[in-house]
């Protein structure tokens, strides 16, 4: 089949510094690209990084980018992405890969006010992969930086035709996700502020596939930092919402949990504007893209203080989430195709569970390629959260 897309996880194999990890990550992301037998070009990177505070963060962000200039001319899209790989390493990377290039895809790598993202356009549909959208000041208040980043994915979407309804999968990483701060007289938490803004910019379209599937998750700096994944289709394409069985759709969550206060302009907190995965069929290709999943059900957190608990309880929800008769329910036709997993990520709240984590999910996701960051989450009482890319084959 023609314009696959490849998401590959890579880390340093050696490299003491973070220069010389950064180095060895481009080693291998060339060696990977120069393997394949078929014209490929790369349509986004996502680099996770440790460290302690914002100085830290833009000085090792601008090396990277620095880096990236040397390496490609233009550069893709990109994000530096402030959580470390649980594996104690200073720097991992995030790979999407378009192979197999098809006669009438074309590529073009673009900017809007310096925020790099890459446009793919074929007979029937632009695709568009945007990274590293976020303030240009992480010491503003975060409210500051919120409308900020929101502004720009807008300014983005309307350069190329799309709206906040084309997006299929969106990321949100949110500087102290779960602290709260006051925005004027009311105790907002961050995680809420990132709600209403998101809120407020999502009113103004209509969504008629259903929200995008997404992540809503802590970074230790930097603020806020938003990517997403977007479509236009030049003829019909599938776009269908997925609900999970156990789980209240995030969108219709009650007051009660969430936490703090709504921003001055709205009468009470919104909820957050996301469907627990989003299926597409493009190009040939069945996908479905898994929003951050945790042990939740209806709307409640299960497995409190237990780690192990919670991480079966995700497991087994995005289980439910696609299974052959949620598909069925959701529309989506799976016969005679299999679901296999292309790309897993997973967020630990807490070091110290790693071991427990990774036993459990290496056990259940075998052979695939895996992400462990460690991340606050957007609950105080979650530990775990996992997102994944599953492809009907």
């Amino acid at each position: 089949m023609e314009n696959n897309i490849k998401r590959l996880y890579v880390t340093p194999g050696s490299g003491e510094s973070f220069s010389d990890q950064l180095i060895n990550c481009f080693e291998k992301i060339e060696t990977i690209q120069n393997s394949f037998d078929s014209e490929n070009a790369i349509l986004q990177f996502s680099f996770f990084i440790k460290v302690t505070n914002n100085s830290e963060f833009s000085l090792l962000r601008e090396e990277i980018r620095n880096y990236l200039n040397t390496k490609y001319e233009p550069v893709p899209a990109y994000s530096v992405i402030a959580q470390p790989p649980a594996d104690n390493l200073l720097i991992s990377a995030e790979l999407v890969i378009l192979e197999n290039m098809s006669s009438d895809t074309s590529i073009a790598y673009k900017l809007c006010k310096g925020t790099s993202y890459t446009v793919i356009v074929t007979s029937q549909v632009k695709e568009v992969y945007a990274g590293g959208i976020s303030a240009k000041n992480p010491d503003h208040s975060l409210s500051f930086q919120v409308g900020e980043a929101y502004l720009l994915m807008n300014e983005i979407l309307e350069a190329e035709a799309l709206s906040f309804a084309d997006i299929v999968r969106q990321w949100n990483y949110v500087e102290n996700i779960v602290q709260s701060n006051y925005n004027g007289n009311q105790p907002v938490q961050n995680y809420q502020l990132l709600n209403d803004t998101r809120s407020d910019y999502y009113s103004k379209v209509e969504f008629v596939n259903g929200y995008p599937a997404a992540t809503g998750i802590g970074m230790n700096c930097g603020g806020i930092l938003l990517e997403f994944y977007a479509v236009k289709a030049k003829q019909d394409i599938d776009i269908i919402p997925m609900k999970n069985p156990k789980q209240v759709d995030a969108y219709k969550y009650s007051q009660k949990v969430l936490v703090g206060k709504s921003i001055n302009k709205f009468p009470q907190k919104t909820t957050p504007k996301f469907e627990r995965a989003k299926y597409t069929s493009l190009n040939g290709h069945k996908t479905i893209y898994i929003s951050g999943t945790a042990s939740i059900h209806n709307e409640q957190t299960i497995g409190k203080d237990d780690v192990k608990k919670q991480t079966l309880v995700t497991i087994d929800n995005i289980m439910d989430l696609i299974s052959d008769s949620n598909l069925v329910k959701a529309g989506i036709s799976n016969s005679n195709r299999k679901l296999d997993y292309s790309f897993v990520r997973i967020y630990i709240k807490d070091f110290s569970h790693l071991a427990i984590v990774k036993e459990i999910c290496d056990n259940h996701f075998k052979d695939i390629p895996v992400s462990y960051l460690i991340a606050d989450i957007c609950r105080d009482d979650l530990l775990v959260e996992i997102e994944g890319v599953v492809e009907l084959v």
